[in-house]
């Protein structure tokens, strides 16, 4: 049986490491919903439908039974939710007032590459698709905040930004992986 080569064992433990700390996170938050750094944010709830979204590339890759397995596009796409999951545990949201910049720029551009690699709809179309499911998800902060008197959104600027961050990360990401995508595909003679 052949040695497995050191990018796939980093790829595997990398992303091992990004599914303890979303794991972790909610089993904290699950264990003292009253700690400061996640109240009045429904992360425990937030945080089971996070573990469950979490499995989206493994049922896909089950279903269409590709081989190998895309560990590192799990990855990157766990990262989106380890990275919010982190940030509430070390209560970077409360204390620095833009710290949510981060995630929602990396947390778009992330989806953006992750969707460019896993649907045939190219760069274009994956920002289109990650553009869209983040006015969704900006909308489900702010009706959440409204509906059950959580804290998620500090005003209409918040949101605005939020988007801001994801239209930049969505533009740096995909345009990253479309240059990178290209220099990886052999060139045609004339």
């Amino acid at each position: 049986m052949p040695a497995a080569r050191p990018s796939k064992l980093l790829g595997v433990g990398i992303n091992l490491a990004l599914r303890l700390v979303i794991v972790g996170v909610v089993a904290d938050a699950l264990l003292q919903p009253d700690a400061a750094r996640y109240a009045g944010k429904g992360i425990g709830t937030r945080g089971l439908v996070l573990v469950a979204a979490s499995m989206v590339i493994p049922a896909l890759w089950w279903f269409r039974a590709r081989r190998p397995y895309p560990i590192w596009t799990d990855s990157l796409y766990l990262s989106v939710f380890a990275l919010d999951m982190a940030g509430n545990f070390l209560d970077l949201y409360d204390r620095y007032l833009y710290f949510d910049l981060i995630p929602h720029a990396h947390g778009t551009g992330a989806v953006t590459v992750v969707l460019s690699r896993i649907a045939p709809i190219g760069v274009l179309g994956a920002t289109g698709v990650a553009q869209a499911a983040h006015i969704l998800l900006e909308a489900q902060e702010y009706y959440s905040d409204v509906i059950f008197g959580l804290r998620n959104v500090r005003g209409p600027w918040d949101t605005i930004n939020d988007l801001l961050a994801g239209l930049v990360g969505s533009a740096v990401y995909g345009g990253a992986y479309a240059v990178l995508r290209r220099r990886r595909q052999p060139r045609r003679c004339r």
